[in-house]
């Protein structure tokens, strides 16, 4: 639910960010052609009859336009006209210093005279022919063009504040803003209820999947113990009994044939392996208590079968923190693993498990000299190695297997302990 409110003040956010970029972007694009519009009529209306007179030197006609720019200047319309030339004279202004002045490289008067188009911008001031407005603030920027009777082709540039943007900002803002915003909160509102039950219905469902693997692993837990009990009390005991009894006759027939007493060495050493391969076996199925001090006298026990195989085995186990059994099992089965793909497969001649941990993490080592590995579990068959990286990668802990330091193979898992 916490995650719910979160995503919904984000998105509260985002969207009322997203709202007010728009409607400033909108407002400023609205104003901005509005003020087209107007220099384009000032244009029409007032400099278009009225500059040829004052081009020609007639001073009326010169005093009219002063008195009709001055009158919108006094309302605030505008700040600042020009008149240009194509090759950047200034014919008219109503800045005195102004007139007379020349700028060839103004590129927005010659676009305008040739593509004959308006454009509307809002300026910074530091072009070099903004040098009568520069004590101003950021100001809007329109260039007209004009075509006069005589065929002569003008540029009309009108400055006025920037108060028109100023005001169609805050009002779309205004209006776009919280209509956004109340929209994004009736969804919210509609799709909460829903949402809650999802979440609820799914948290029930991760629930009910931990109670059943929960009850899944202690049913298999009760099961391998069941089997062990019955390996030992059934099979082992009867096997342990029959080489009992080999070895009575092997006493009995010690004085007759040697053939004789070979065959019932033979059979009781193959009774004593199969003891042993069952013990093994029940060691696997039920592994010992691997709390405390289980840990390590299961790890010995690992490396006592693997040296009955002819590998010299060297264990360092380290665990400075109390385990949970979870973690405890799966430090051993990764150990148990590698020591049965040692025996098998490795061909070694020396391996190395070393177990270490502490409040942070458990770390498992196994090693070995063999002939090396090569290939990921999933590729080569490695039922077990990718039986046992998904096991670690459930626990939230990482898998590596890489050739070793010793010219072997390496297995290393990391786990966090809390």
């Amino acid at each position: 639910m916490v995650g719910l409110v979160v995503s919904a003040l984000a998105a509260f956010l985002v969207v009322g960010a997203g709202a007010v970029l728009a409607a400033r972007s909108i407002a400023e694009k609205t104003a901005l052609t509005e003020a087209a519009r107007s220099a384009e009529g000032l244009g029409k209306v007032i400099f278009v009859p009225t500059l040829p007179d004052v081009m020609g030197g007639d001073v009326a006609a010169r005093n009219r336009l002063d008195a009709a720019v001055l009158a919108r200047q006094r309302d605030g319309e505008i700040i600042r006209v020009k008149v240009w030339t194509h090759d950047g004279l200034v014919l008219y202004s109503n800045e005195p210093k102004a007139m007379g002045l020349r700028f060839p490289n103004n590129t927005e008067v010659q676009a305008t005279i040739d593509q004959q188009a308006s454009t509307a911008e809002l300026s910074d001031l530091s072009n070099a022919e903004n040098v009568t407005e520069r004590p101003s603030h950021r100001l809007v920027e329109v260039y007209v063009p004009l075509t006069l009777d005589s065929g002569q082709r003008l540029a009309l540039e009108v400055y006025s504040t920037d108060a028109g943007v100023a005001a169609a900002r805050a009002e779309l803002t205004g209006t776009l803003v919280p209509f956004a915003l109340l929209a994004l909160l009736v969804l919210v509102l509609a799709q909460l209820p829903v949402s809650a039950w999802l979440l609820r219905r799914v948290s029930r469902a991760d629930a009910e999947r931990g109670r059943l693997l929960r009850s899944a692993l202690t049913a298999s837990e009760r099961e391998r113990r069941a089997i062990a009990r019955d390996l030992h009390d059934g099979v082992v005991q009867s096997l342990a009994g029959a080489n009992f009894v080999l070895s009575s006759v092997r006493n009995a027939v010690a004085s007759h044939t040697q053939p004789r007493l070979d065959m019932v060495e033979k059979a009781s050493e193959a009774v004593r392996d199969a003891v042993g391969s069952l013990r093994t076996m029940m060691v696997d199925i039920y592994p010992p208590d691997l709390t405390g001090d289980g840990l390590p006298e299961a790890i010995d026990q690992l490396a006592e079968r693997l040296s009955h195989e002819g590998v010299e085995v060297k264990t360092r186990i380290d665990v400075r923190t109390e385990l949970s059994s979870e973690l405890a099992a799966a430090a051993y089965r990764c150990a148990r693993e590698c020591s049965t793909n040692i025996a098998k497969h490795a061909e070694a001649a020396h391996a190395w498990i070393e177990v270490d941990g502490d409040e942070q993490r458990l770390v498992v080592r196994v090693a070995d000299d063999g002939r090396g590995y090569v290939g990921a579990p999933a590729e080569t068959g490695h039922l077990g190695l990718q039986l046992m990286r998904d096991a670690v990668d459930d626990l939230g802990g990482q898998f590596t297997i890489r050739t070793a330091p010793e010219g072997g193979t390496e297995v290393s898992i990391r786990l966090p302990v809390r």
